[in-house]
């Protein structure tokens, strides 16, 4: 090869890395918190190997209460014991006592304040990670003590190591033999003591009853890419510190996590399998002082090519063709008791709806547990003990269920959805009623991540103890101080664009 041809491929060749430097600089940075992604209304930005973010979506997302003094052009913020105090365009930032040095001070651009999100994450406890490939920064909360939750180090053994994107809020993955669609979500923490608060309100309603309560942790946990993987044992482990001593919690973490090499969630649908369900029931019985079954004594039914609601989701997109080129497999163990079901509108079981299966498998789908989701499902069984129980679920608690009629002569099934003007009735719940009409020996409330996370459905969740229940408002004890000495209550001062404040922070 001639010395010009050299430099022509050369150059070729870097033109090729600077055309794709440019493009892979151009993709946005996202921004995780315990794998749950922040929603900023501007991109985050780059300035000085320092990814900056607007300081209010961060701030909210941790909960962290924040006042702008407009004379310094400064935020202070606090989150549980944590102070911080900023100020635009200095780079020192103080943090209690302490004062840090910052690379990239905040700055003010197109009406937005944008902080250092790894000095602001690390001030606040969490730790911080990178990854210039994808172009994330991760966040990670840090844990907090709980005696049960300790001891449970979540394996990475089984990750999807390949990130596919997200399609229609669906994150997929690959591990190079099929495909995973996962739910990618993050538990606020006041959000996890308003939950618990109200399951803490039930037990109390019910001074007989044994309260159980058990938070499901998704696939996200255990299956996503290292990067994107989320982290529910911290939040997890506050809900259950906040529980009172009524409520027994479940390790569910614990059970999903020592079976991670069964398949215990479906690739093409956010629930998990009947199997999974059942690796949560052996940890139920565990707390309850009950016996389960062992798995081999129950005949199975195998539905093939089951594609579920990541296939309708993302019906339309390339993450569709990549879920159905690699379907689930519905593996159903069949109930080994006599049993009878009904379906209910209404809380006296004046209004029935229709005779249901545990399972019916001409639904071919996730309806095929307890027929889907219904106000009330009530389960007499052949057991004969006497003992009954009432399960407060969303759909996560369909597969479940079929398990409670092995060690109940009656299982009650409510879906928290369906009542106080939610749904399809405008029948009304309070589970003290509930009991007053139908009284029960067990009270179990399972939820998944995103009963607790989101307002609406925590507020209706809370309405099952009782139904005009609001969620409370997010406000801390603290007071800002003023230079004349005095106090104001702490509610106007969060207002973001009140006295000069930016439009957004």
């Amino acid at each position: 090869m001639n010395k010009g041809v050299k430099i022509f491929v050369v150059s070729c060749i870097l033109m090729c890395l600077a055309f794709c430097s440019a493009a892979y600089a151009d993709q946005p940075v996202k921004v995780l918190l315990d794998g749950g992604k922040i929603s900023f209304d501007t991109e985050p930005r780059i300035v000085n190997d320092r990814v900056m973010v607007p300081m209010r979506a961060i701030f909210e997302t941790y909960g962290a209460l924040i006042y702008w003094d407009e004379s310094e052009r400064s935020v202070t913020s606090r989150y549980g014991d944590t102070e911080i105090y900023l100020k635009i365009d200095d780079p020192e930032m103080t943090v209690g006592d302490e004062v840090i040095e910052l690379d990239s001070p905040p700055f003010i651009s197109d009406d937005r304040t944008y902080v250092p999100v790894r000095a602001v994450s690390e001030a606040f406890g969490s730790g911080v990670a990178w990854d210039p490939d994808e172009r994330v920064v991760s966040i990670i909360s840090p844990p907090e003590r709980n005696d049960m939750l300790d001891d449970v180090a979540v394996s990475d053994e089984f990750r999807y190591a390949d990130y596919d994107g997200e399609y229609n809020g669906v994150s997929i993955f690959d591990n190079d033999n099929d495909y995973f669609g996962m739910e990618l979500l993050a538990i606020n923490p006041w959000r996890g003591e308003q939950y618990a608060d109200i399951v803490n309100g039930m037990a109390e309603d019910l001074p007989d009853v044994r309260v159980f309560c058990g938070v499901v942790p998704t696939a996200g946990e255990f299956y996503a890419s290292d990067t994107y993987k989320t982290n529910y044992k911290p939040a997890i482990a506050h809900i259950y510190n906040s529980l009172s001593g009524r409520v027994t919690p479940l390790n569910l973490e614990g059970a999903m996590n020592i079976n991670l090499g069964h398949y215990l969630y479906f690739r093409t649908d956010h629930h998990w399998t009947h199997f999974g369900a059942y690796c949560a029931y052996l940890e139920f019985c565990d707390k309850a002082g009950m016996t389960a079954p062992p798995i081999d004594d129950f005949a199975v039914t195998v539905i093939d090519g089951y594609i579920g609601s990541w296939g309708r989701a993302t019906e339309g997109t390339d993450g569709y063709d990549m879920l159905s080129s690699a379907p689930d497999r519905m593996i159903l163990y069949e109930p080994n008791v006599e049993y009878s079901g009904t379906a209910y509108f209404d809380m006296a079981f004046e209004r029935p709806i229709t005779d249901v299966e545990l399972l019916n498998e001409n639904f071919r789908d996730y309806n095929v547990f307890i027929e889907g989701d219904m106000p009330i499902e009530h389960f007499h069984t052949s057991v004969g003990n006497g003992r009954s129980v009432c399960l407060i679920k969303e759909s996560y608690g369909n597969a479940f269920s079929t398990w409670l009629v092995n060690n109940y002569e009656d299982v009650y099934v409510i879906d928290y959805r369906e009542f106080n003007g939610h749904g399809e009735t405008d029948e009304p719940f309070e589970i003290k009623e509930f009991y007053g009409l139908h009284p029960f020996d067990d009270l179990l409330v399972l939820s998944y991540p995103y009963t607790i996370l989101a307002d609406d459905l925590r507020e209706m969740f809370g309405q099952m103890r009782r139904s005009d229940y609001v969620n409370p408002p997010h406000i801390t004890d603290y007071v800002p101080e003023y230079s004349d000495g005095e106090t104001e209550d702490p509610l106007p001062t969060l207002v973001p664009d009140h006295g000069g404040f930016p439009d957004e922070l």
